[in-house]
């Protein structure tokens, strides 16, 4: 695939995914709370914000540099709508939202906290997306012949999800119940793609 095939899939993901996302902020007020001692017990760590902003980059770093095969970018493509689909019924049906820690200080930290929590404002939380492509991309690194000739990458590549998915409960964004329901959901989408593309033998490389 080419590049510029690449980016317009890309981008009609992010129309997508954030189009429909920030519509349903507008007009979906929270009802629930799925606080749990555990979640309460998790410190707030600002400095992972660092971390959580690795997203987007992690995303286009993948689909661009490591999953070279139309078959697996595809794959993780279909998976990451049909995720996209899943989450955002799940936020109208059960529109939760995490009581926020005031942020005290200054500099740049806080403010990209605070920006996040003006970003992500209410009805969001399960289950968690960015924990859900997250873990789509590690599934398309592990079936990224690029990234298998790389010693290390994959498994740097499970750690980055693990971190991502930890760095939602440390900046108080989601609850360990909205990390446990992204991976589910990473999982079940990749793998159904996955079945549907082998079972018709969609994209393959020859044509």
């Amino acid at each position: 695939m080419s590049s510029i095939a690449r980016a317009r899939y890309l981008l009609f993901f992010g129309i997508f995914n954030l189009g429909t996302y920030f519509l349903i902020q507008q007009y979906v007020a929270n009802e629930y709370s799925f606080m749990t001692p555990i979640d309460q017990a998790i410190p707030f760590m600002d400095w992972t914000v660092w971390l959580y902003h690795t997203l987007i980059p992690g995303i286009v770093l993948t689909m661009f540099l490591l999953v070279k095969s139309r078959r697996v970018f595809f794959n993780v493509f279909w998976a990451a709508i049909m995720g996209t689909i899943i989450i955002h019924i799940c936020y109208i049906m059960f529109p939760s939202f995490y009581p926020r820690p005031e942020i005290v200080g200054s500099g740049v930290t806080h403010f990209l906290v605070d920006l996040s929590y003006k970003i992500d404002n209410s009805s969001n939380t399960f289950p968690s997306g960015h924990v859900t492509f997250a873990w789509l991309m590690f599934w398309g690194s592990m079936n990224s012949k690029v990234a298998g000739g790389v010693l290390g990458l994959r498994r740097l590549y499970f750690l980055w999800a693990l971190g991502i998915s930890l760095s939602t409960l440390t900046l108080k964004m989601h609850y360990v119940v909205d990390v446990i329901g992204g991976i589910a959901v990473a999982a079940s989408c990749f793998f159904i793609v996955k079945a549907i593309i082998r079972k018709y033998n969609l994209y393959n490389e020859k044509t």
